[in-house]
């Protein structure tokens, strides 16, 4: 085997361990072409399973040739290339993201897809391996990119050379400390026919312009290392960021909860409130690499749900993209998809009726609420029929031994969510509330169970007429 620079040094940096199962992606350009011909070197010394995968994101016609002549490359070596479709286009506009953004997920999703197959196959989990080609140069770019847009230090450690993928498979960079020129050195020297993407060369995204332009004149005008500086100062964020994310960590195991079922992540702040703000952005940041939003992990959007945690409105909310958003509900912080409001629940009715006091026997098993008839008529004479069920309304309150409280703060400090509030039936008449049903949304056990009453009217010693009004759940 003819050995080189490049090929010594994915060898030394020990990420593909011997007897690996390799997942390439592979787009057939000049890095991944690299990354794939240099495993493909070792692959019979180190006994490597190697696993290209190529995913046509159909943003351009000649993507179909291009995918057929990696296959061609691939067969050279006596490999199988897997090529994946995937319109990146109708991803963007359907999650209101970017082209680029949009292939991403696919990618990563694909990836893990093959490991899952891989896996059911009998590979062991841990033997399989995600390698994708990010170079230096990439790294150099990317810090700048995310400095131009904003982010926290966390963003301007820039690329990690490992990573762990949503579905819990290793994801490696063999290249992240090899330069473009060297990748360019071993295709030629290795006399490879890579795919060249045009659009590359095309200022049309932000991170093109960054590489053909902005880098360029940077390092004509300030400073021709600009790129070293720019990765040196990723391995210093790096390993800063590292040592506050590893103290920021156990808050983080602790205080989050990630609900399958309800395709939620729920973090408990009421420990938080006491971290400094820095451990604090750490354990946001922490939570969008958890929902692969790690690039809108920008300063804005972290120091928003930050502010989240510090803050007094106990129902505040930031919208992030992909249709998440991040909703405070008192000690705790819920990332889920942008919730709808909550309705009603329309197959229930009240059956009010008067019955006489030594004829009273609700039935213990259903909820009901009884009052004291002749108090009740006595403040609102003949009104019985006006009696209705509804949800809430401006003004309404509900009767306490010490003055009244508005719906609006009972429900507050009843900790419903604002989505839920207009699903909370209740008992009125006028403003008045005689009976706040029942509802899951209350935190309380028996405000689930029983629901709230009014203490105005209630049934004592002297009461000889009770004013029963029980649910009718048969319409």
């Amino acid at each position: 085997m003819k050995r080189n620079y490049i090929i010594d040094n994915i060898i030394d940096n020990g990420l593909i361990a011997p007897g690996s199962a390799v997942i390439i992606g592979v787009s057939g350009g000049p890095d991944s072409l690299c990354l794939l011909h240099a495993l493909n070197s070792i692959a019979d010394m180190y006994d490597l399973l190697l696993v290209p995968v190529h995913v046509n994101h159909m943003l351009r016609p000649e993507a179909y040739a291009e995918s057929d002549h990696l296959a061609d490359i691939c067969d050279r070596m006596d490999l199988e290339l897997r090529v994946y479709e995937a319109s990146c286009r109708d991803l963007a506009e359907e999650l209101g993201i970017s082209t680029e953004e949009a292939g991403r997920e696919v990618r990563y999703q694909i990836f893990d897809e093959v490991a899952a197959e891989l896996e059911d196959d009998g590979v062991p989990s841990d033997k399989i391996v995600i390698a994708v080609a990010h170079n230096a140069d990439d790294q150099a770019e990317t810090v700048l990119f995310r400095l131009i847009r904003g982010t926290g230090p966390h963003g301007l450690a820039g690329i990690p050379a490992v990573r762990i993928s949503e579905a819990g498979y290793l994801i490696v960079r063999p290249l992240l400390n090899i330069e473009r020129k060297d990748i360019e050195a071993y295709i030629k020297e290795n006399k490879l026919r890579p795919n060249i993407d045009k659009s590359n060369s095309e200022n049309t995204y932000t991170r093109n312009k960054i590489r053909n332009e902005l880098i360029p004149y940077l390092e004509k005008n300030y400073n021709p290392k600009i790129k070293d500086n720019l990765r040196r100062y990723a391995g210093l964020a790096y390993m800063d960021d590292t040592l506050l994310r590893d103290l920021a960590l156990t808050d983080y195991l602790d205080c989050l909860d990630v609900d399958s079922t309800k395709e939620e992540a729920v973090l408990d702040i009421s420990k938080l409130k006491n971290n400094p703000p820095s451990i604090n952005s750490r354990i946001v940041s922490m939570v969008f690499d958890l929902l692969r939003l790690e690039a809108c992990a920008t300063y804005e959007n972290v120091t928003a749900i930050v502010s989240l945690i510090y803050g007094d409105h106990p129902s505040a909310g930031i919208d992030l993209p992909y249709g998440i958003r991040a909703r405070r509900e008192y000690d705790h912080i819920v990332f889920s998809a942008s919730e709808e409001v909550i309705l009603p629940d329309d197959s229930i009715a009240i059956y009010p009726q008067v019955v006489m006091a030594k004829d009273f026997v609700p039935d213990e098993d259903a909820p009901y609420a009884a009052f004291d008839f002749d108090s009740f008529n006595e403040e609102y004479p003949g009104r019985l029929g006006d009696i209705e069920l509804r949800t809430r309304r401006e003004g309404d309150y509900l009767p306490m031994k010490k003055g009244n409280k508005k719906i609006q703060d009972l429900l507050v400090d009843s900790k419903v969510r604002k989505a839920a509030r207009d699903s909370i039936l209740m008992v009125c008449i006028d403003s008045e509330v005689l009976w706040v049903l029942p509802n899951e949304h209350f935190s309380g056990e028996r405000e689930k169970t029983k629901g709230r009453f009014s203490p105005k009217f209630h049934i004592n010693d002297t009461t000889k007429r009770v004013l029963l009004i029980e649910l009718d759940e048969s319409i």
